[in-house]
């Protein structure tokens, strides 16, 4: 009995180190593939922003300026019956670079609970976006009153986080994207002359804006982590090599 007793120690005391330091490497390779990954696909996915906003921003921009809610000078041009501007491209690129790559990293270092890149629900979020433009583009220019038009958007805004992102995270990005990027214009306009809105509601630092441009800014945001998050998926996937 005593015999068998201590067998049985000698056995457990034997194996459980042995199984205690098979989860240390198999934790760290998972964290190094996980570190590999954000390193190595940045690049990649970073030019695919950069060119889905060079040619898509431009496209949705023009859903504004045809109604005029914003008008283009300096550097201005036609391309069909798209009114845009010659740098719009270049800023929209980096505006679709910038934002998703700010989420990509905030998905792996600080919250990483995020959804799963798909074509369907960047394609859902894409449509919900032209959708919302649209509306916003049309009340402008039926003459909607500023503050009735800022309800209904704000609404209809609050209403594509909760289907598309609804993460306390994304909606503090897409919280900082509203409120950032129409200050960003600011300069734009002050010293380039590059476009200006004809029937601004709010005046800041001498230049008008339109308060609720605000939304536009935010219901972009969910469009940018589903599209950022769906072009790293295709990159890991097709180029393995790449993320290991």
């Amino acid at each position: 009995m005593q015999s068998q007793l201590l067998r049985s120690s000698f056995y457990s005391n034997a194996h459980y180190p042995r199984s205690h330091s098979l989860i240390t490497p198999i934790c760290s390779s998972l964290n190094q593939q996980n570190n590999t990954t954000l390193n190595t696909t940045w690049k990649p996915v970073a030019f695919s922003l950069f060119g889905s906003g060079f040619v898509l921003g431009p496209i949705l921009d023009g859903i504004h300026s045809r109604v005029e809610l914003v008008v283009y000078q300096t550097g201005a041009i036609d391309i069909g019956p798209l009114h845009t501007n010659i740098t719009v491209p270049f800023m929209l690129g980096l505006f679709y670079c910038t934002v998703g790559l700010l989420q990509l990293f905030l998905d792996e270092r600080v919250d990483s609970s995020g959804g799963e890149g798909s074509l369907s629900k960047t394609a859902a979020s894409l449509v919900a976006l032209v959708l919302f433009l649209e509306l916003s583009a049309e009340m402008y220019k039926a003459g909607v009153a500023d503050n009735i038009e800022a309800y209904i958007l704000f609404a209809a805004a609050e209403l594509m986080w909760l289907t598309f992102e609804r993460t306390r995270l994304g909606f503090a990005l897409a919280c900082l994207v509203g409120v950032a990027c129409p200050l960003a214009e600011i300069p734009i306009m002050k010293f380039f002359h590059l476009w200006y809105y004809p029937q601004a509601n709010i005046e800041i630092f001498g230049q008008g804006l339109v308060t609720w441009t605000i939304t536009c800014y935010f219901v972009y945001t969910p469009f940018l982590i589903n599209l950022s998050r769906w072009i790293k998926s295709l990159i890991v996937t097709t180029y393995p090599k790449t993320s290991s």
